[in-house]
């Protein structure tokens, strides 16, 4: 079979999937709360209800909602370790909080983006989403101090392989940033070009990780982001079947659809950003 029909069969294969629902992964009682509205840092967010269980049901019908969803990496002075466009001034990062507060955004959590997805949830005015790839010790020292600051919360994508090595998150790291009402998703056990793995690394990466994540956390996890924003069929199929929900690429976009919930778009925010220019793609204030 030529490899664009295998490809485009095997895309068709998951959204049947889909569409009858993903029973991957543990469940919870607890439901998760909606957002109420609120006038810019005037309350926090509504707590993160303890291990909502975020499974599409059966059958549901096609729907959108417009949630940006900010994409950062690093939050450190310069020189650092990465890519200088992934690696945002940490007094520029704070401006940009201050900006999305003052403007009227609101973070929400990704229980919240799920409901309002599946049950017709209720969203506040302006919502987004902040989320915080590889899991650099960055989201502990800076990046977590600004949100609680600003009464923000963002998804955490951690690289699970990683938590003994230097600059990285440990366990203990991890769960601090759970505990502190943030999400914490996964972001495979080691950065791999996933579309390139065979059958059982590319397990490896998706259940593995999600596995070694859940240990460390003590609740099931459903929402991934894919390293370098790479998938293809193959990647999309791991990704359901390790019991993933909810998955991020590198993709542009601030619309989130129920048929599309494993191809999630997201804005990148580089080094060169400003304040006034994240709003602006965002729409201006």
């Amino acid at each position: 079979m030529p490899s664009g029909r295998k490809h485009a069969v095997a895309l068709t294969a998951v959204l049947t999937l889909l569409a009858t629902g993903c029973g991957g992964g543990q469940s919870s009682t607890n439901a998760s709360s909606s957002a109420a509205p609120t006038q810019p840092g005037a309350a926090r967010p509504p707590a993160k209800a303890s291990t909502p269980a975020l499974i599409p049901p059966p059958g549901a019908p096609p729907h959108s909602v417009r949630v940006p969803v900010l994409t950062y990496h690093r939050v450190h002075t310069m020189p650092a370790v990465g890519q200088p466009d992934l690696i945002v001034d940490p007094a520029n990062f704070a401006a940009e909080l201050e900006a999305l507060r003052a403007s009227g955004y609101h973070t929400i959590h990704q229980s919240q983006l799920f409901d309002a997805l599946y049950k017709g949830g209720s969203l506040p005015a302006k919502p987004i989403i902040i989320s915080v790839d590889d899991g650099y010790v960055d989201d502990i020292r800076t990046i977590l101090p600004d949100l609680q600051r600003m009464h923000m919360v963002a998804a955490f994508f951690v690289i699970t392989g990683r938590t003994s090595e230097p600059g990285f998150l440990s366990a203990d790291q991890i769960r601090q940033l759970d505990r502190a009402g943030m999400d914490v998703g996964d972001h495979t056990a080691h950065h791999l070009d996933l579309p390139a793995l065979p059958s059982s690394e590319l397990r490896a990466e998706t259940a593995g990780s999600r596995q070694a994540l859940e240990a460390i956390l003590g609740h099931p996890v459903y929402y991934f982001a894919y390293p370098f924003g790479a998938y293809n069929g193959n990647v999309l199929q791991a990704v359901h079947r390790a019991g993933f929900t909810l998955a991020y690429t590198t993709a542009g976009g601030i619309t989130e659809r129920t048929q599309a919930p494993l191809t999630m778009p997201r804005v990148h925010v580089g080094r060169a950003e400003t304040p006034g220019g994240l709003l602006s793609l965002l729409g201006g204030t």
